[in-house]
């Protein structure tokens, strides 16, 4: 008996599914015939201009590193924090300290045409630190040199050795948060590095060997920072009306004027669609592809460019810079994030949100 319900009702699922189907797509999709079109709409790029942006929120919250360095007026200089650090009582009471040292870990350097060594200067903060502007010389105080060679790649560990006298004494006059450490590329001098995050188990970290009594056996002390940061300047960059550029070192943001063509959109006898059947078109992806200018010699620091696009609430009636509150960001399945290596002579911007509002009589999309 329940073998028998139970082939009735598979009988009946098997009539349920043949009745919603096609006899010939048996999927149960009716517009299988429908095609997917894809066009270029070259004509749809009507302007675009570049200009400063009024705030550099990325740099400041998307960091996945610290970064010190001079670039073209642009200046970083980066503080690390060490905390449960033994105090200077304690560390004066070991009979001996040894091989005292700072790490890094590199995350990349520059990479100009003429590859030097750069001289990282290092300074002990001698006060609380807040920003770079209010510090004085009295301050902070010098005490070793950080050196990233020229051959120097991603994940390699950079050394500097400290003296036993600094680090017995490192709270005299020191910010009672903890060890700060400034880091500085010196005036004169251009390039940048960029130093990984701490974790863990690894990245800057404060480490010696020590004595607790005479006689015994050496112990190790190791931490890593607790605080890693880096405060960024730069000049003021030119409103650039007949430029397209995409900046960090000289921050510019890149505002495209997209006027798409209606008519090439068609259906599937080569009609243009009306505007009622545009209000029922899905656009499935929408792009825009920037080419890269190969011949900037910038191009070569960096491993990637990563862009986003904003959909502009009021189009600018001239070339003027447009406020990030005249900005809107379309909330979308993923984040609307694209990037492409150095390598790459294109950058692919997915627009698709942007696009979606196809209608003319809806806000004309612009991208910045």
């Amino acid at each position: 008996m329940n073998t028998f319900r139970l082939c009735a009702l598979i009988l009946a699922l098997a009539i349920m599914l043949s009745a919603c189907t096609k006899k010939d797509n048996l999927t149960g999709t009716n517009w299988s015939e429908v095609n997917a079109q894809i066009f270029n709409d070259e004509l749809a790029l009507v302007g675009g201009y570049s200009f400063a942006p009024d705030t550099l929120v990325s740099t400041a919250t998307n960091r996945k590193s610290i970064l010190v360095g001079n670039w073209q007026g642009a200046k970083a200089e980066a503080v690390i924090r060490f905390t449960g650090l033994p105090t200077s009582a304690t560390l004066s009471e070991y009979p001996a300290i040894t091989d005292a040292r700072l790490e890094f870990v590199l995350n990349r350097r520059d990479a100009t045409m003429e590859r030097n060594d750069l001289n990282l200067k290092l300074f002990k903060l001698n006060r609380s630190y807040t920003d770079p502007d209010s510090l004085t010389e009295a301050d902070i105080s010098e005490f070793a040199t950080l050196t990233v060679p020229s051959g120097a790649g991603s994940a390699d560990t950079l050394s500097v050795a400290l003296e036993d006298a600094w680090l017995r004494s490192w709270q005299t006059d020191a910010d009672s948060t903890g060890l700060n450490i400034l880091i500085q590329l010196p005036e004169g001098t251009e390039g940048f590095v960029e130093l990984k995050l701490s974790r863990a188990t690894e990245g800057s970290r404060l480490s010696y060997k020590y004595q607790d009594a005479a006689g015994t056996e050496p112990k190790d002390f190791s931490t890593y920072a607790t605080r890693e940061t880096f405060s960024f300047s730069h000049p003021g960059a030119e409103l650039s009306p007949n430029q397209w550029k995409l900046s960090n070192f000289n921050p510019q943001r890149m505002y495209v004027d997209l006027q798409p063509q209606y008519e090439l959109f068609k259906d599937v006898d080569g009609f243009t669609l009306d505007p009622e059947q545009l209000k029922r078109a899905n656009i499935n992806k929408a792009e825009l592809v920037l080419f890269i200018d190969k011949d900037k010699p910038n191009l070569t620091n960096a491993l990637s460019y990563y862009a986003s696009a904003f959909l502009v609430k009021e189009k600018p009636e001239a070339p003027e810079s447009i406020a990030t509150s005249n900005m809107e960001t379309i909330v979308f399945a993923y984040p609307l994030v694209s990037f492409a290596n150095s390598s790459a002579d294109s950058l692919v911007i997915n627009i698709t949100p942007i696009i979606r509002p196809i209608l003319p009589a809806r806000r004309t999309p612009k991208a910045s």
